[in-house]
């Protein structure tokens, strides 16, 4: 069992980043070793909050990642890549939605910026 709180599963050119950060890392190059390391750590009772790179985890079947969207406990989210979101959706309202997710509350922002 891992004992960060904060385990992210991403590609090996993120890993140093997420690891100065202090999360735990799993590199994986695909979405297939994503999915088989994000099923592992569930297995191992990881208990924490599971971050997995977002074009990884779009490329989950569609049963895991329902799955995974209602967990509770682990709290899977996809983390953002950083590249343009799907069309129509704000960065507000991607920060809105992964909060909401993690805390259990929606979260509303003031007008003013992103």
């Amino acid at each position: 069992m891992t004992t960060a709180h904060l385990t992210i599963v991403t590609p090996p050119e993120l890993a140093a980043g997420f690891r100065l950060a202090g999360a735990g890392v799993h590199s994986v190059t695909d979405g297939t070793q994503a999915a088989t390391a994000v099923q592992a750590l569930i297995a191992q009772g990881e208990r924490g909050v599971i971050g997995v790179y977002e074009p990884f985890f779009l490329q989950f079947d569609s049963g895991l990642r329902e799955r995974l969207e209602q967990s509770v406990v682990p709290v899977v989210i996809a983390v953002p890549s950083g590249f343009a979101a799907k069309e129509g959706v704000t960065r507000r309202a991607r920060i809105a939605a992964l909060l909401s997710r993690a805390v259990g509350y929606h979260i509303t922002f003031g007008e003013d910026g992103e």
